[in-house]
């Protein structure tokens, strides 16, 4: 893929000055680095990672990329010395690094600094581009599908836990905090979890904020401190009779089986999306295709992987589905004066089907 968009741009290089937090770096060099690093990879076959010598034995032990230099090896210091500004001596040796090997015209993210776009823009051709390795990233390989089932394995066991603590305690704060100690202490970290009840669920990020009585939405969407992958599931919890609330759940339980049967490879994020309108409509319920303001009104799923929202999209316009994509399918529904229901699962992409990843009962019902 990197060689079609050399050549769409006529390019020799695209570079990335970034951390191990920003995944494409992360995808690119499987490195973890605290602070940005240079990053250069062409169309001759060129691949560089430079850092501080302070990681340079690390990063080669470490890393994938082919070659790897310290800003030592390359000359930084000797201009620090001369100019005493850091940024422009740093960007002075990339510019440099750059020409040594014969590139004019480069390619940089949307995501690169501005200061240093600013300084090669000077003295080279630069275009900026969406990144090409988070295009890459939407089809999983094998054992990033498996990084991806050990953090699915450990929701499951999270939601037995939170359906097991819920029948005592009816706190949001509470329940989060119990839940991301139980998933922090099996190597697992989320942030932000949704223990979201009553009205307060038809606000569908609101995390959620002390006591519930009647049902409450279970959000949650760990990473994996080893392999830094994400998985993503919701179940809404009915605590008390609520005839609208139940209704609302088996409308996007239905719509969300109609899914999970139409994916496959070759079919589009688009069509899944309008799918799920299509039944939520037919129970008689509103969306945003229809500019509603109140229903369904947020798209129908996203990629999985190191960013908890990457491609591909389940919505209008949504890309191709190809085998091996990572995606949620997750219908909601939300009412200001009833609250809110979703029903979300992680799926993988293959070529006649999908694979559920985080297989529970959809209903997930409490009455006394």
């Amino acid at each position: 893929m990197l060689h079609d968009v050399f050549s769409k741009y006529n390019a020799q290089f695209f570079v990335m000055y970034a951390s191990s937090k920003n995944p494409n770096f992360y995808y690119a060099t499987k490195f973890r680095v605290p602070d940005p690093v240079f990053y250069m990879v062409g169309d001759d076959g060129t691949e560089l990672l430079v850092v501080p010598e302070m990681e340079r034995r690390r990063a080669e032990k470490e890393s994938r990329v082919r070659e790897i230099a310290s800003l030592n090896d390359i000359g930084y210091y000797e201009r620090f010395s001369e100019s005493g500004d850091p940024k422009t001596a740093l960007a002075e040796t990339y510019i440099n690094l750059i020409k040594s090997h014969h590139g004019k015209r480069i390619l940089v993210p949307d995501d690169f600094p501005a200061f240093f776009f600013k300084k090669f823009s000077d003295e080279l051709e630069v275009d900026v581009i969406e990144n090409p390795f988070s295009v890459m990233r939407a089809v999983k390989r094998a054992d990033e599908i498996e990084n991806i089932k050990q953090v699915s394995d450990a929701i499951i066991q999270t939601f037995r836990y939170f359906v097991k603590i819920v029948k005592k305690d009816r706190n949001s704060n509470s329940l989060r905090r119990k839940v991301e100690s139980f998933l922090y202490s099996r190597g697992f970290v989320a942030a932000d979890t949704i223990i979201s009840g009553d009205l307060e669920s038809s606000d569908p990020h609101c995390i959620g904020h002390g006591e519930f009585s009647s049902h409450v939405i279970f959000d949650v969407f760990p990473k994996s401190r080893s392999s830094g992958y994400h998985s993503d599931f919701t179940r809404t919890v009915v605590l008390e009779k609520n005839q609208e609330i139940e209704e609302m759940i088996d409308a996007c339980i239905d719509a969300k089986k109609r899914a999970v049967e139409r994916i496959r490879e070759g079919v589009t994020g688009e069509e899944i999306h309008l799918l799920v309108c299509d039944v939520l409509e037919s129970y008689g319920y509103s969306t945003l295709r229809q500019k509603a303001r109140e229903g369904f009104i947020h798209s129908t799923g996203h990629g999985v992987g190191l960013e908890i929202h990457e491609k591909p999209k389940l919505y209008e316009k949504g890309e191709l589905l190809k085998s091996g994509m990572v995606i949620t399918v997750e219908p909601g529904l939300y009412y200001e004066k009833v609250g809110g229901v979703r029903v979300e699962d992680t799926v993988v992409v293959r070529k006649k089907g999908c694979e559920i990843l985080t297989e529970f009962d959809d209903k997930v019902r409490m009455v006394e």
